[in-house]
């Protein structure tokens, strides 16, 4: 083996031992961060918001006071959901939403990956809601890149800390009801709002 195959080895097993160690390390409490998510404007051009106490699945008792739950209206009447999730320290934060979103009342009928804007690559998913249909995009932040695999943000987070440097992770979740079956118009509902907030995300 030269050496050059034997440093790109040596790269590869310190970025995958980081990652494990992240995975099994047990999450601590984040008493205190720099930025406070709850900052994020409630106003946002046109758009209108009021707090949503959290469900017991969007709730991270143990890992993170750090996050919102809104619905963002507008004159129009329509109703977006943002829920972020923040930290500095803790990786719990970003473990993927599917599972709490798959409840007995809820049920995911479709998954795909979407480019949402020029910068944000995220998954899409339906969900069964009874009566109603909801569409959901969610993705990460860490380390400043938005991404919709998790085990790259995970790795992204391992390098960084490898490195020495101070990171951070978020989970973004951007909701709508699907009207009358229109999924097209629901995302373009959510695209437009993502688009919005896409410059004000960029401090986190």
């Amino acid at each position: 083996m030269d050496n050059r195959n034997f440093f790109t080895v040596i790269f590869f097993l310190t970025i995958t031992a980081s990652v494990a160690f992240l995975s099994y390390k047990p999450a601590q409490f984040e008493e205190q961060s720099a930025v406070n998510v709850a900052d994020f404007p409630k106003r946002i051009r046109g758009w209108t918001s009021t707090d949503i106490p959290l469900s017991k699945d969007d709730h991270r008792p143990g890992v993170t006071k750090n996050f919102i739950l809104r619905a963002y209206k507008n004159k129009k009447g329509d109703t977006i959901g943002l829920y972020i999730i923040y930290s500095t320290s803790n990786r719990k934060v970003s473990d993927p939403p599917d599972i709490s979103l798959q409840g007995t009342e809820e049920t995911i009928t479709d998954k795909s990956p979407l480019l949402l804007t020029g910068d944000i690559k995220a998954t899409k998913l339906i969900v069964d809601k009874g009566l109603t249909q909801e569409l959901v995009v969610y993705w990460y932040k860490a380390a400043g890149v938005n991404t919709d695999i998790y085990v790259k943000q995970q790795l992204l987070v391992a390098l960084d800390k490898a490195l020495g440097k101070k990171t951070s992770i978020a989970l973004v979740r951007v909701s709508t009801e699907i009207k009358d079956n229109r999924q097209a118009l629901a995302l373009d509902k959510i695209i437009s709002f993502t688009q919005l907030i896409e410059p004000l995300l960029n401090t986190y």
